[in-house]
């Protein structure tokens, strides 16, 4: 008798996970590679041993102070804007939405413009940043639903998205408007910063961002089976007993959360949250479960790769990382607009 045996099949959640692994592998492959990215060569060997404490001074101060504080920054805003993507994308079930998108950057970047260009104090800087950024982008996620939605008609995601290209505009404008009033010290901060300046390198800052990110990430995941509910369809939601409403309401905060505290402390990445989601969809498939996390580590690749160029390749060394960003997104992004 001929034996026949048949392939164990994979589920996708499960193929997911694995995906998910190497995901984690390849950024930290990445990451032990912007060690040793810049003027100063640090062999990986003596990255380990620095790290266990046991470096060369001068090994220990180029890491320790400079590279990887960046690197985790930059990790940490491809996480938020990321996850904060593929949130807006889901509930909106629109592939161009994103922070960016949709002005909720352009808003939490407007309101960081206006308290570093009428406070001057540097203290409390660090808790200040992400609390005013997250209020300008509820602000103006506020404003954009109360525009782009129509009570009479269902919700409208194009509509939205529009609604939200309009108010960047006009949040850009009125930012334009406030630099010309403020001194030459810190108008070059705010102009690098709205480029995608990765700024907030001191650990403090890190340490700070770390705790906030960490509990929107925690919140957000918890909600993950209900966001796979709301991407299939609102009407199939309500079926199934979720509340649409409350937590549209309530994954719209987290995602703004997300991606608020990343324009504070690492500068507006307007491509980064449209970008991340659409390459991890295609790696780990829709189910957020795998995606959330997948999507945030695949803009945190992003980012740290850019940052890499700017700090590896003399030619790019005084340009923001976020235009590295926008120039290698740019064509993924018109051909999204293409296909949609």
């Amino acid at each position: 008798m001929q034996m026949v045996q048949k392939r164990e099949k994979v589920s996708p959640l499960r193929r997911g996970v694995y995906r998910n692994l190497w995901l984690l592998a390849l950024l930290a492959a990445v990451f032990l590679l912007g060690c040793n990215t810049g003027q100063y060569r640090v062999a990986p060997l003596e990255v380990f041993w620095t790290l266990m404490g046991k470096g060369s001074p001068t090994a220990q101060l180029v890491l320790i102070e400079f590279r990887l504080p960046r690197l985790c920054l930059a990790a940490m805003v491809g996480l938020g804007m990321g996850m904060s993507g593929v949130i807006m994308q889901d509930l909106l079930h629109n592939d161009l939405a994103s922070p960016g998108t949709l002005g909720v950057s352009a808003g939490s970047g407007l309101f960081v413009t206006l308290y570093a260009a009428f406070f001057s104090s540097q203290r409390g800087m660090a808790l200040m940043l992400p609390v005013l950024a997250m209020a300008g982008g509820l602000v103006s996620a506020g404003l954009i639903f109360l525009l782009g939605a129509n009570r009479r008609k269902p919700l409208q995601p194009t509509r939205l998205i529009m609604t939200g290209v309009a108010m960047s505009s006009a949040y850009g404008a009125f930012g334009t408007f406030l630099t010309l009033l403020i001194d030459e010290n810190r108008l070059e901060f705010l102009q690098r910063w709205q480029s995608g300046e990765l700024w907030g390198t001191q650990w403090n800052y890190i340490a700070i961002f770390g705790v906030w990110l960490l509990v929107f990430l925690v919140l957000t995941y918890r909600q993950s089976y209900v966001l796979n509910v709301i991407n299939i369809g609102y009407d199939v939601a309500r079926g199934l007993g979720v509340n649409v409403g409350r937590q549209f309401v309530f994954l719209s905060f987290c995602a703004v959360a997300l991606s608020s505290s990343s324009v504070a402390f690492g500068g507006n990445f307007f491509f980064l949250g449209l970008i991340g989601p659409h390459i991890a969809r295609r790696l780990v498939g829709t189910d957020a479960r795998v995606l959330l996390p997948a999507s945030g580590i695949v803009a945190g690749i992003i980012v740290m790769l850019a940052d890499m160029l700017v700090q590896g390749i003399s030619l790019f060394a005084n340009i923001p990382t976020g235009i590295i960003v926008s120039v290698l997104s740019v064509p993924y992004f018109l051909y999204l607009l293409i296909k949609s």
